[in-house]
């Protein structure tokens, strides 16, 4: 039996979501214990880990931090191959989606360029997206995003390959 290797989910959202709110729901998500879970602002790392024992193992470790343009805040979250069969990539940006009322974009095997966002209803759009520094805009989807209605919609995004 192969064991899967521990991975990362990456992603924007278009809500900011409190820290609080991101830990209930990652320790929901991957059902497990608060213990097994770190959770920080990216500039606050080291900082947050100062008073950790260097033999701490966490099952999951998100960092986050506020982005602008389409998109209010970006996340980072490192888990264990165990929490990786519990929930795939998607599933993760399907309820983050969901829980939060916000369009979540993520990357799994799109082209070069294009991503994939998810919608609060759990619909899925391929979009292109500009991005400098911590701005990030899209300019092209595959429907029409909710609130957005200044991206151009362009079915043949998913004809690339």
């Amino acid at each position: 039996m192969t064991e899967t290797r521990a991975t990362g989910y990456d992603g924007l959202s278009s809500r900011l979501v409190s820290e609080a709110e991101l830990r209930e729901f990652l320790l929901d998500c991957f059902e497990i214990a608060e213990q097994e879970l770190f959770i920080g602002h990216a500039d606050r790392v080291a900082e947050d880990l100062r008073d950790v024992s260097e033999d701490i193992t966490f099952a999951a470790f998100c960092t986050y931090q506020q982005v602008h343009g389409h998109f209010a805040m970006d996340f980072d979250v490192g888990i264990e191959g165990r929490l990786a069969d519990r929930v795939g990539r998607r599933e993760f940006a399907e309820k983050f989606a969901t829980r939060f009322g916000a369009y979540v974009l993520y990357g799994e095997t799109e082209p070069p360029g294009l991503w994939t966002v998810i919608l609060p209803d759990g619909s899925r759009l391929r979009v292109a997206m500009e991005e400098e520094d911590d701005r990030f805009v899209l300019y092209a989807a595959t429907a029409p995003v909710p609130g957005l209605p200044e991206i151009r919609v362009d079915e043949g995004l998913w004809q690339i390959r």
